[in-house]
């Protein structure tokens, strides 16, 4: 008497294949795909340097203003100037944009107040841009800083006040200062214009020492997130 026969493979199914290779578990979840910022920043920092060294010498000009000459020195260094935040904006928007992807994917959770659009509209949208760009780099900074909470004794998140604080006050004063320039305005009043680009740089400056804390702390916070746990 026989007994039953072998239970027959699935159709298509190599018995032998199946034994020697059986399917192989899923591996665990590893840290995200960050993309790097590192780079993005410095180039940013450096552009941001040179336009608050251009915005230095122009409120410098300033002062030798000749207010109704058609091409003084000050209309000069602001045409240039103008060109290297055109390059400042471009670079900079590029990197928070990275920054900003790289937090939502280690802190998927986090809430962030802005679409990821207004990494570049905010900046140049009027009255929004008076408070957008903070919104977008602190969420972004907050949820990498929650990510690498496990490595906080070896990096912070930087106060953003003093940045944006001197970023609104320089962007005011060298914006009024360019408006006086191009006014008919009497002799006597033409300084008026050094000093108000001057008071524009030295807010641009205090954005500036500040921005240079908040890009490192940028790429230091996701460095360290995108790191796996310390064993105990």
């Amino acid at each position: 008497m026989t007994g039953p026969p072998p239970a027959q493979p699935a159709s298509g199914e190599d018995p032998d294949r199946s034994a020697q290779h059986p399917a192989p578990a899923h591996p665990p979840a590893g840290p995200p795909h960050l993309r790097p910022v590192q780079g993005l920043g410095t180039a940013a920092l450096a552009l941001a340097v040179a336009v608050t060294a251009g915005e230095g010498i122009t409120a410098l000009a300033g002062f030798g203003h000749t207010p109704g000459a058609p091409l003084t020195p000050y209309d000069v260094l602001t045409a240039l100037t103008s060109l290297v935040w055109l390059a400042a904006f471009v670079v900079t928007c590029l990197w928070l944009t990275r920054v900003r992807r790289n937090s939502e994917l280690l802190a998927p959770s986090h809430h962030h107040a802005r679409n990821p659009v207004w990494a570049w509209a905010g900046w140049f949208v009027p009255v929004v841009s008076f408070w957008f760009p903070y919104q977008v780099v602190r969420d972004a900074l907050d949820a990498s800083a929650a990510a690498a909470t496990p490595h906080r004794d070896r990096v912070r998140r930087p106060p953003l006040a003093p940045w944006w604080a001197g970023w609104l006050v320089g962007q005011f004063a060298v914006s009024a200062a360019a408006r006086r320039a191009t006014a008919p305005l009497d002799p006597g009043e033409a300084s008026a214009t050094g000093l108000l680009h001057l008071l524009g740089f030295a807010g641009l400056v205090v954005s500036l020492v500040a921005w240079f804390r908040v890009v490192r702390a940028a790429g230091a916070l996701q460095a360290a997130a995108g790191q796996p746990p310390r064993a105990p």
